[in-house]
């Protein structure tokens, strides 16, 4: 896949998950506003009405007083009548209102005698009622009724309301109003709505901003919800009933919440799965372009014997070299070497192929796992002590009788011994100790070698890695040695660890868990 073709598709899914997340968003916002409207409306109408219930309840007592009077005053609006009124106060300033009606009837007498007549006679009647008034403590004074109950009274239209307005007016709110009392109604009109939520209330002046009566933790700030509560004689708002929900967000996003949460999880979905697509789209670069780097590293191990067998082989087709039996021997294991060179790497590609679909099978068995040490040390020995290293063996492991696949271990160890080796540009110096370690056998491997930086060590062990780039061949190898080192380790049940540090060298321990 082209660089480019990447860049513009990754581009593209950039851009396509921004737009999907900002419109999520979008509408997640839309749906809270949604549900504050709605929230606010269903409060609205159960504050609407708890007022008109309070309202009711205080005009209920009003009519307790006058029903008997209106009654008898509208069943003979019709008959001729004089009606006055007086209010009054005692000494103790209690209040009183004295109706009086006066009304004649007239009555026709029949006379006896020829003339068969009659004689009207017109008879008065009179009536009383008294209203009483008990006073408020917290009124000072008398407050007169501002209202012509001559009038009011006389043909039974006066509405008990303004009466209401005119005499409630002078009480204090706290004689008019039980907070206990709203608090229950407004909780029942709220379920009655559907929109359950804390709250808290107060009762406000005229001016809306100064608090006349309130519960516990009721604070006056802006969102909270106001409605008329009474009306004063000019039909103005005299108090308010505020209502206060300290948890409001928190009810709107509960009732929003299964959107809420659906769509959280699918947009974080779609995100992992893209951000998963960009992380295995730039590591399937990586191994593309590892496995381009193995090619061309293969190919260059591939030719070195390749020509080398050339060469011996032309000479042993040479008359003057077939004439040696001497070098006729020494070209052919020449040849010989090369041929087992060319063999082991495709027997290490072989194997990784077969632990990639994991087909490797341990043929194990008990071993003396220090003479596995020696055994691999001495395939070695001789290609260090060529370039004039030296190689320090210290076997401590005195538990060293473990159930393993001697055939894999002496590879892995071979592994280890071979990169110590070829890291290490001038003589190198090994250092093998084996020991035991708790309930686990030990093979500690030191060099004095290039070391690596700390990047590296945490990719050693990959598939196809080395740490030089391109087709750098300064280090001969093709990065499958440390993943099948650690393949075979784990099939073990063991670990293998690394410890370097530029220009210093490296030291790697495997550990075996003891049977």
């Amino acid at each position: 896949m082209k660089k480019a073709f990447i860049k513009i598709l990754v581009i593209l899914m950039t851009f396509s998950i921004i737009g999907l997340i900002v419109t999520q968003l979008y509408w997640l916002n839309e749906a809270f506003v949604l549900g504050e409207n709605e929230l606010d409306s269903r409060v609205h109408r159960a504050m609407e009405e708890t007022a008109e219930t309070v309202r009711e309840m205080e005009l209920n007592s009003y009519y307790n007083l006058f029903n008997e009077t209106r009654a008898v005053m509208r069943d003979s609006v019709q008959a001729p009548q004089i009606i006055t009124s007086q209010i009054e106060s005692d000494s103790a300033n209690v209040k009183y209102v004295y109706l009086t009606r006066y009304m004649m009837d007239k009555v026709a007498l029949p006379i006896s005698g020829m003339y068969q007549d009659s004689l009207n006679v017109t008879q008065l009647y009179s009536a009383e009622r008294t209203v009483r008034f008990e006073k408020d403590t917290n009124i000072q004074g008398f407050q007169p009724l501002d209202v012509d109950l001559n009038t009011e009274f006389k043909d039974a239209t006066y509405t008990l309301e303004r009466f209401a307005r005119f005499d409630a007016g002078y009480k204090p709110i706290e004689n008019r109003v039980n907070l206990q009392q709203i608090d229950s109604l407004f909780f029942f009109n709220l379920k009655k709505w559907k929109a359950v939520t804390p709250f808290e209330i107060g009762i406000l002046l005229q001016d809306s901003t100064t608090i006349a009566l309130q519960t516990d933790n009721y604070k006056l700030q802006r969102g909270n919800f106001l409605s008329p509560l009474f009306m004063d004689r000019n039909n103005d708002v005299s108090y308010y009933l505020s209502i206060m929900l300290p948890d409001k967000r928190q009810t709107i996003f509960s009732n929003i919440s299964a959107l809420f949460a659906v769509t959280i999880l699918f947009t974080l979905t779609i995100l992992g799965i893209y951000v998963a697509s960009l992380y295995l789209l730039n590591r399937q670069q990586k191994v593309s372009q590892l496995k381009s780097d193995f090619m061309n590293n293969m190919t260059h191990e591939f030719k070195t014997p390749i020509a080398t067998i050339s060469v011996a082989t032309d000479a042993l087709q040479s008359p003057i070299i077939s004439s040696h039996p001497d070098k006729v021997k020494h070209y052919a294991n020449v040849i010989k070497q090369e041929n087992k060179r060319m063999n082991q790497q495709v027997e290490m590609v072989l194997r990784m192929s077969l632990l990639e679909r994991d087909q490797i099978r341990l043929d194990k068995s008990p071993e003396h796992l220090n003479d596995v040490v020696r055994d691999s040390l001495d395939s070695i020995r001789l290609i260090v002590e060529n370039r004039n290293g030296t190689i320090f063996e210290n076997y401590k492991a005195q538990k060293d009788y473990l159930v393993i696949d001697k055939f894999h271990i002496g590879n892995i160890i071979l592994n280890v011994l071979d990169n110590a080796n070829k890291y290490s540009p001038e003589s190198p110096v090994i250092h093998v100790e084996t020991f035991n370690d708790k309930n686990c056998y030990v093979i500690r491997i030191s060099d004095q070698g290039i070391g690596m930086s700390k990047a590296a060590m945490q990719k050693i062990f990959e598939k196809f890695y080395r740490e030089e780039a391109g087709n750098v061949h300064n280090v001969k190898g093709h990065g499958l040695g440390l993943s099948y080192v650690k393949h075979i380790v784990n099939l073990h049940g063991g670990e293998i660890d690394v410890e370097s540090e530029k220009n210093k060298g490296s030291t790697f321990s495997i550990r075996l868990p003891m049977n």
